[in-house]
Order: C-alpha cells, then sequence, then structure tokens
C-alpha cells in the first residue's frame, strides 16, 4: 500500500491529474458525520481559547464565543479538511487499494452541522498479468571482433589525434574548411547565421543537409551561394522549415596527418604501452570488452522494449508526472540551469511525458516480474557488474572504494544488478534468434 498525502495548503477539489488519461481517474463518495465534525470543532475552539492573546482578556480567557466569531471559519474547513482526508485513507485501506499521487477531495457542503457527502478523485497503482515470456521473439546481436576491426580503430585514432595541415586541394569528404558564411532569411540577416573562418569538417553532419555536401569541390578563395532549407525539427523555431540562402567563401582547406604510433600516441589513446604489439593486444582487450558490454546492454534494450510493447496497462498520471519533473530537474542540471528557478516555457514539462510514460510503464512491468518471478539480490552479479564498470577506470580499486562507500551509487548499481537478472530470465525464456553484426555496426548502437 503507497500514497502521498494531500497536503494543507491544496486547495479543495483541485485537479491533479494533468497528465495522460482522464478515464485512469477513480472515483469515490462518502460522507462525514456531523456529530464527529461537532466534537472536533469543539476541541478546537477550547485549543484556540487556551492559547489566545486577544486584546481586552486574560490569556487564554476569551470566551468562547468571541473566539469562534475570530477563528471558527478557518477552524471549520481544517476540521473538514482533516476528516475527510483521514476517512478517504480509512476507507482505501479497508478496500485494500493501492492509491498513487495526491487525490482530489471535494467536500459538497461547508456546514458541518449536517452530514457532508465528499467526492474524491484519484489514481491506483496499476494491476495488470504479465504476459509469457515464451511469445516474445527478440534478435540477439553478435558480432566476432576481427583484425581488420582493430586496424580500423587504429587507423581512426590516427587521424583523431592527427594535427590539421593546410592543403591546395579541393574539398573532399572527410576534409576540414575554414570559411567565412553569411546566412539570410527573406534577405535579412539573421541573429547566429554569421561566422568568420569558421572551421568546419565534411562528412560530421553538424551542418543543416546540405551544407557540408555544397562545399566538397571548392577550394580556397571560391565562393558560393547554397540555397538551403532548416529542418522542420530545427531547435531555433523562426527557423524550422525556413528556405534560407549562405553566401559562403573559403579561406582555407585542411588535411588531417595522421598521428605516428608511438608512446606519446599511445598515451593519447589513454592505452600506455611500450610496443606496437603491446598497444594493438591492449586495444584488442579493451574493444572486447566494449564489444560485450555493448551486445549485453543492446539485447536489454530489446528484451525491454520488447516486454514494454507485450504488456498493456494504463500508467497513473501522478507517476507519470513525477517522472516527467524528475527527468526535467535532470535535463536542466545538464544545461547548467536551477530547476528550481525554471519556467515551463524554458523547458516544457509536457516534452518530458512521451519518455516518463515509457520509463513509468517499464519500471512497473520489471517490478511485477520481480515480484512475481520472486527474483532476489545477487551478490556475485552485483559483484560481477562493478567489476566490469571498475575496468574502465584508471584506478579500479579507488573506483570500487567509491562505490561501496556511497550508499546511493551502491542500491543504483544493485537496481541495475536486479535487470540484468531480469534479462537473463527473459533472453533464456524467449525465441531469441542471433542476429550478426559488423564490429562497425554494433558500436554505432553504443
Amino acid at each position: 500500500m503507497s500514497w502521498v498525502q494531500v497536503p494543507s495548503s491544496t486547495p479543495f477539489g483541485v485537479n491533479m491529474f494533468g497528465f495522460g488519461k482522464k478515464e485512469k481517474v477513480k472515483k469515490l463518495k462518502f460522507k462525514i458525520l456531523s456529530s464527529n465534525m461537532l466534537e472536533d470543532f469543539q476541541k478546537k475552539l477550547l485549543k484556540e481559547q487556551s492559547t489566545s492573546d486577544l486584546k481586552g482578556y486574560r490569556k487564554g480567557k476569551a470566551p468562547l464565543d468571541v473566539i469562534e466569531n475570530i477563528y471558527g471559519e478557518q477552524l471549520k474547513a481544517r476540521v473538514i479538511y482533516e476528516l475527510m482526508t483521514n476517512d478517504f485513507y480509512k476507507i482505501i485501506t479497508e478496500k485494500k487499494i493501492s492509491v498513487v499521487g495526491q487525490p482530489a477531495l471535494n467536500p459538497l457542503s461547508m456546514d458541518i452541522n449536517k452530514d457532508i457527502n465528499v467526492e474524491a478523485s484519484y489514481e491506483v497503482y496499476p494491476e495488470f498479468d504479465l504476459k509469457k515470456f515464451s511469445s516474445l521473439k527478440i534478435k540477439k546481436p553478435e558480432c566476432d571482433l576481427k583484425e581488420e576491426d582493430v586496424n580500423s580503430t587504429i587507423e581512426k585514432m590516427q587521424k583523431r589525434f592527427g594535427k590539421l595541415e593546410s592543403v591546395q586541394k579541393e574539398i573532399s569528404d572527410g576534409d576540414f574548411a575554414k570559411i567565412n558564411f553569411e546566412g539570410f532569411l527573406d534577405n535579412e540577416k539573421f541573429e547566429g547565421g554569421e561566422a568568420k573562418d569558421y572551421l568546419i569538417e565534411i562528412g560530421s553532419k553538424n551542418m543543416i543537409p546540405g551544407f557540408e555536401e555544397g562545399l566538397i569541390g571548392l577550394k580556397a578563395g571560391d565562393k558560393k551561394d547554397l540555397n538551403l532549407n532548416f529542418p522542420d525539427d530545427y531547435h531555433a523555431e523562426n527557423l524550422k522549415g525556413k528556405e534560407t540562402l549562405f553566401k559562403i567563401e573559403v579561406n582555407e582547406v585542411l588535411n588531417t596527418q595522421p598521428a605516428e604510433l608511438n608512446e606519446e600516441f599511445y598515451i593519447q589513446a589513454g592505452i600506455p604501452s611500450n610496443s606496437e604489439k603491446e598497444f594493438r593486444d591492449n586495444l584488442k582487450t579493451q574493444l572486447e570488452k566494449d564489444l560485450k558490454i555493448t551486445q549485453k546492454r543492446k539485447l536489454k534494450e530489446r528484451i525491454f522494449d520488447a516486454i514494454e510493447e507485450q504488456n498493456t496497462l494504463e500508467i497513473p498520471s501522478a507517476m507519470v508526472l513525477a517522472e516527467a519533473q524528475n527527468l526535467r530537474n535532470s535535463s536542466a542540471q545538464q544545461m547548467g540551469m536551477d530547476p528550481t528557478k525554471l519556467k515551463d516555457e524554458e523547458l516544457p514539462l509536457n516534452t518530458f511525458e512521451e519518455n516518463a510514460t515509457k520509463r513509468v510503464k517499464l519500471g512497473v512491468i520489471l517490478n511485477k516480474i520481480i515480484e512475481e518471478r520472486k527474483i532476489e539480490k545477487n551478490d556475485e552479479v552485483i559483484k560481477e557488474l562493478i567489476e566490469e564498470r571498475a575496468s574502465g577506470f584508471k584506478d579500479p580499486e579507488q573506483y570500487k572504494q567509491w562505490i561501496f562507500g556511497n550508499e546511493d551509487q551502491l542500491k543504483n548499481i544493485e537496481s541495475i544488478a536486479l535487470e540484468e537478472q531480469v534479462t537473463e530470465l527473459i533472453s533464456s525464456e524467449a525465441k531469441c534468434e542471433t542476429e550478426k553484426l559488423s564490429f562497425e555496426e554494433i558500436m554505432a548502437m553504443s
């Protein structure tokens, strides 16, 4: 049984169910007895009298009718609120109803001399029957690391740590270029649409579609006009889907000269080694670890997507709202914003609703699986998970000490370990089909 009580500042009858479908909201009608309200009201009057310090009367000696005249309406509202709240939770406890979020309690009268009818609106924790895992079809990604994958990774590293050098040639895919550009919207320059000596990598897709491609074939000193459209989902509202003219001038064409395989390179790559062979062996070991982790993570994602799609249940809007607020706060912090001072128009809450709904639904399903299949914390799985994560750190032992010394982090690891156990269970019962992928395809999933 779990619920969140309505705070005393919450207005009676307020609508708490802004997210999701309104048909998920349950209704309950009950009454609070006048005799109980009058008795409680009298107690509150006497208590107020005992602490009153009114002008013209000794402390605690003001007549009850004076106290009632001053504080009566406020005390009656408190009596109604407290009794209907207590009665509501007494009823749902007796009925064994698992309420989530805040109920909306609406008294149809404020006259304590008569019984008061109350209308309650609330949501309940989802009840549903789990579908059998044997009906699931899961594609299990698999890949064998080849020597050519190691070579390709080294070449990419050499390019990443290489130096840019000016070249006298036409721009081609993979080259860099320094350009000046001006953007025009309806023949007017727009904010953020202009730059000088801007370094751009051709093929990086950092610019809008057609921009980088439009530079191919140009050389230093060339000028070109590009008529392009901003994507419909572009982040700037004033530019979404708009046709734009860019005036471009190429200042310089640059090419990456691959870094040499030496001790400096090995340190830059994060794999200190004494020889090229040792570096290759160490890199291969690291790639095999990365491959294993990525394959496991992708299988987990596919299994979770499958059970989320397989099981039908209504998610309470209160749970979605709470998760959306968590996602919004996390997003704000990542952007260096203070969640407590965030305005809704800066980061609208409803933009997180879809993701929040999916996350809450999956969480409810996983809890159901863990409960029904009696999956318990497994120290070996936790240890393996910590070892796996620690291997990615320069000082694995320091990472382990940090985990075991941080209760929140350890609980997070334990939750992930339970997810791993659920994944293992489902993959053993579902119809899993091997999907052979290349190293590049697998790592593109990470």
